[in-house]
């Protein structure tokens, strides 16, 4: 194994660490195996393996050569061509936490004061890798809370503060990372317009599914960055010796969301709501079309899944919702703020409108798969008396 520790050999992740060290008051230790196994350390500071597994759990020492899986793009960024390979992690590792992105790839594997990256972030361009380890490491100190205020003396709050900051910075590069990676690409298209059309396809094709999971992310972050300023706002207003009502206000969306004329159901979730919808109707066209019953998930990070209970044609909810994920276009924003603030009713009253607008412009399927409700009658699914909602 070589100790990395004095960043000789990868001199662009050097500002990276020392910026992590000096905010959270930890020393980061890189450490590069050289046949993608490390031995888990348990000496002070935190402990970096790049590019490798953990050599200490039977699993991987019985396991001969070790198995790769292609990644072309790690948290919405697209790795370098030659550099695009993961390692595999074994699937009854029992000990320590699994990092993944939303495509359920494991990314990284967090085990006491250890974090084993399994993707190639020193193949990287010199401009991607340090960018690839902020994200890594905001997302792995983020589940190492304990051991961070352990060892650096800081209380849970104050770091999470710092995790705030360190989080902003990592987006504002990545942005900056992206609109340059984006401006280098087209003027190479550009220039060879005429033999490029496949390599444009492959360019658009990676972009889409980029930007696809920047919106993601950027959801999640404003709902994060809005959790962060009411939990400011509130923490000022105890130092100031103020009433903290912020327990009373989330009672009280509870009971204006179950009062919602289109919510039959609301259950607690370990890190959100369920919310269970009446049948709801749709009008398109002049006609009426029998959706269905919804379980919406809305989860305090962000994330929003949406499944049909009673009326599923294939992997497709809804127009707008395949396997559960909602195409929310220009609401999403103003969406993921709501959740920030806990306007639950709210957000609610968004995501039923959601479900009873029809757009032919941007819909996965259509409507007619529903096929229209005749004037004289209702659907069976339908209960009896329920009201005929029109959108």
């Amino acid at each position: 194994m070589s100790d990395l520790r004095q960043l000789s050999e990868v001199p662009h992740l050097e500002p990276v660490i020392k910026e992590y060290e000096s905010a959270f008051r930890v020393a980061l230790h890189l450490h590069r195996p050289s046949r993608a196994r490390s031995k888990p350390r348990d000496d002070p500071g935190l402990h970096v393996h790049l590019f490798a597994l953990p050599s200490r759990f039977p699993l991987t020492a019985f396991m001969g050569e070790t198995r790769m899986f292609m990644l072309p793009m790690a948290f919405g960024l697209t790795l370098r061509e030659g550099a695009r390979q993961a390692l595999t992690l074994p699937n009854r590792m029992k000990k320590g936490v699994v990092l993944r992105d939303d495509e359920g790839n494991a990314l990284a594997f967090l085990h006491q004061r250890n974090i084993f990256i399994l993707l190639d972030v020193i193949g990287q361009t010199k401009d991607l890798a340090p960018l690839l380890l902020r994200r890594l490491l905001d997302h792995s100190l983020a589940m190492m809370m304990a051991d961070l205020a352990a060892q650096s003396g800081l209380h849970p709050e104050r770091l999470q503060l710092i995790l705030v900051g360190q989080r902003r910075t990592t987006e504002l590069q990545a942005s900056r990372w992206q609109q340059t990676r984006r401006a280098s690409v087209m003027g190479q298209l550009k220039e060879g317009r005429g033999g490029r059309i496949a390599d444009e396809i492959g360019f658009l094709e990676s972009e889409i599914r980029s930007t696809e999971e920047t919106l993601e992310t950027a959801s999640r972050r404003i709902t994060a960055e809005t959790r962060h300023l009411q939990a400011c706002r509130r923490r000022l207003g105890q130092l100031r010796g103020e009433l903290d009502e912020g327990g009373a206000d989330l009672a009280r969306e509870l009971d204006r969301l179950s009062e919602h004329r289109d919510v039959a159901e609301v259950t607690g979730l370990p890190a959100g709501l369920r919310i269970i919808t009446r049948h709801l109707q749709v009008e398109h066209r002049g006609k009426q079309y029998a959706l269905g019953r919804f379980q919406v998930d809305l989860l305090y990070n962000g994330e929003i899944t949406i499944h049909n209970l009673t009326n599923r044609h294939g992997y497709y909810d809804h127009p707008h919702i395949w396997n559960g994920t909602p195409c929310l276009g220009n609401v999403r924003e103003g969406l993921a703020k709501l959740i920030g603030e806990f306007q639950l009713a709210a957000a609610s009253e968004v995501i039923v409108d959601f479900l009873k607008t029809i757009n032919h412009k941007d819909w996965h399927i259509s409507i007619e798969h529903w096929g229209s409700i005749p004037d004289e009658g209702r659907p069976a699914s339908l209960p009896p008396g329920a009201p005929k909602l029109v959108r």
